[in-house]
Formats: C-alpha cells, sequence, structure tokens
C-alpha cells in the first residue's frame, strides 16, 4: 500500500504536486534557488558542453535528460528514487501508517498523512546523502580568507597609534614556497594585524562574498561520514524546520517555546521509526534526548559536504 504507485509528472500531476507540497517548501529553505545574474553554474558543478569536443552520441544523452516545465531538480530526484524504491530500505509506509504514535501527534498538528510521508522520505534520504553519504570539498579561497582574518583580528587587544598593535597571544605566519629551502616568517604583531585589516577591509568593500570564484568548491574524492549524534541531530532539524514554516503549528507554541512537546516527540519517534537510532530512548515520550542533542549541537557546521545526491541548487 501506497499513496501512489509511481511519479511520472504525467495525467496525475496534479495529485502528486499535492503530495509533495510539504517538500516543496522545505526545499526552498536548504535548496535555494541559482541566482543567474550572480551565480557561476561552475560553482556547483555545472559545465558548458562543447558540441566540437563531444561525440554525437554523448550530445544525444544531454539533449535526451528530462526537463519537466514547473517541477525542480530536487522532486525529479526524490521521484525518481521513490520510483525505484530505493529510499525505503529500514521503513515503509504500512509501518507508518499503522504507528499509533506517530500518527497520533501527526493529527494534533494539523498535518496531512501522505503529504507527510513524503516529507519523511525526502529528509531521511537528503540528510543521509549530506550527512554520511555527502561528498567532501575543499574550502573555497572567501572562507579561507574568512577563517585567516577572523582568527587574527580576534586576537587585537589593542592598536596603538605610536606602538602598533597589541595581540592576546604571540602569533607567527610562516610562508614557504615549494622548492625553496627557506620560508618567509613573519611574527611582528603589528605587521600581522595589518595584513589581516588590509584583507578584512578589501572583503567588504570589494563584496567577496558574490564573487563566484571566491566562493568555489573543490570536489574532493572523499566522503567523511559526520557523528552519528550530529547526524541525528541535522535530521530532526529539517523536521523542525518545516514546523516553524508551518503557522498552525507555531499558533499551538506555548509562550516562549521555541517548539512543542509534541512536535519534539513526533522528530523523536522518527527517528526511531526511521531506525536513524536504535536506543530506546527515541521510542519515549515527552523526554528529554532531544532538548539536550538540540543544545549540544546547536552550531553544527556541515558546510564542507556536499549532498552526493541532491542539487546544490534549484536551476
Amino acid at each position: 500500500m501506497k499513496p501512489i504507485d509511481k511519479i511520472e509528472w504525467k495525467e496525475n500531476r496534479t495529485e502528486e504536486e499535492r503530495l509533495l507540497e510539504y517538500v516543496s517548501s522545505l526545499e526552498k529553505l536548504y535548496i535555494p534557488d541559482f541566482d543567474h545574474d550572480y551565480d557561476d553554474p561552475s560553482e556547483y558543478g555545472f559545465t558548458m558542453v562543447n558540441k566540437s569536443e563531444t561525440s554525437p552520441e554523448e550530445l544525444e544523452r544531454l539533449l535526451n535528460q528530462p526537463v519537466i516545465l514547473g517541477v525542480s531538480d530536487v522532486l525529479m530526484t526524490l521521484a525518481e528514487r521513490y520510483n525505484e524504491g530505493i529510499i525505503t530500505q529500514y521503513f515503509n509506509y504500512d509501518g507508518y501508517i499503522k504507528n499509533e504514535l506517530i500518527q497520533g501527534f501527526i493529527k494534533d498538528l494539523e498535518l496531512d498523512v501522505d503529504k507527510f510521508w513524503f516529507l519523511i522520505l525526502f529528509i531521511y534520504d537528503y540528510s543521509w546523502n549530506h550527512c554520511m553519504n555527502g561528498i567532501d570539498t575543499e574550502d573555497s579561497p572567501n572562507e579561507q580568507l574568512l577563517r585567516f582574518t577572523e582568527s587574527i583580528l580576534d586576537q587585537v587587544k589593542d592598536v596603538d597609534p605610536s606602538k602598533g598593535a597589541i595581540l592576546s597571544m604571540p602569533i607567527k605566519l610562516r610562508l614557504s614556497f615549494e622548492g625553496k629551502k627557506k620560508d618567509i616568517i613573519i611574527d611582528n604583531p603589528t605587521a600581522i594585524y595589518y595584513m589581516a585589516s588590509a584583507c578584512w577591509k578589501n572583503m567588504e568593500e570589494d563584496s567577496v562574498e558574490r564573487n563566484p570564484v571566491m566562493n568555489h568548491k573543490e570536489k574532493l574524492d572523499s566522503s567523511t561520514p559526520i557523528h552519528d549524534s550530529s547526524y541525528i541531530y541535522f535530521f530532526a532539524m529539517m523536521f523542525l524546520n518545516f514546523f516553524d514554516m508551518q503557522p498552525n503549528i507555531v499558533a499551538k507554541r506555548r509562550k516562549g517555546a521555541n517548539y512543542s512537546t509534541k512536535e519534539k516527540d513526533l522528530v523523536c519517534q522518527l527517528i526511531a521509526f526511521t531506525k536513524i537510532s536504535t536506543k530506546g530512548c527515541w521510542k519515549r515520550t515527552d523526554n528529554d534526548t532531544l532538548k539536550s542533542f538540540l543544545r549540544q549541537y546547536k552550531n553544527l557546521d556541515v558546510i564542507r559536504t556536499i549532498n552526493s545526491i541532491y542539487p546544490s541548487v534549484r536551476m
């Protein structure tokens, strides 16, 4: 039993789009629109095709790739994987419908059962292929410059016009040239401060963050899974961010609360249901397990990883 056997964007397109409404709303938060005025396609892995250097067979394959107007690459990817049945390896729709706790929380939160099923599929698939099966990337030039300038400027205690910069700890910069034996050492606090300060000023004035070259990330031939607990946090936050987008859910929260108990309980049940974690604590209701995860990993950073399945932008 399924809400729909296959998603084909044909005669049942209206119903398919309805079932994917929750996914569509969340993908706007996690997969932003491609900005044709500023973004460089190569930054996101897109390459220009040179017809003279491409075989007729490959050119035909590229031209015949399915493009459906009004349907994002994210939804097309999810639909393809849904049709192939490769997402629900450890859980299924029947088990979802028969889970009384999950269904009770969904009813209390006034969510559509079938739309939420597709949201579960998307969040499970997206989070796994981002956190546990994601592709490692190098830091972008912008990220390296930010780390350089911020780490130095954070140590500046004072800048005296007559004495120069005073740092809270000694800093030494070493510049190495391949093939040369002697490195250049910069350890003067004032020289170090002015290097970082000038870099920071130019970055602000030149709007470096809008320069595609400065934001380009090179893909690495590796995939480094994050810690299981961090993955659980990422998975949970995708649901909580979705709840934040639902006015009827937000309106029911206790004054001053970030999330209601029912929201957190539902997420805990989903962690257990999808078998992201098999620990018994997730099956209990009204417990503080998720609360401690939200507090511990609130500054989780996974920007050095890109999703191995879903696109980085919506074209």
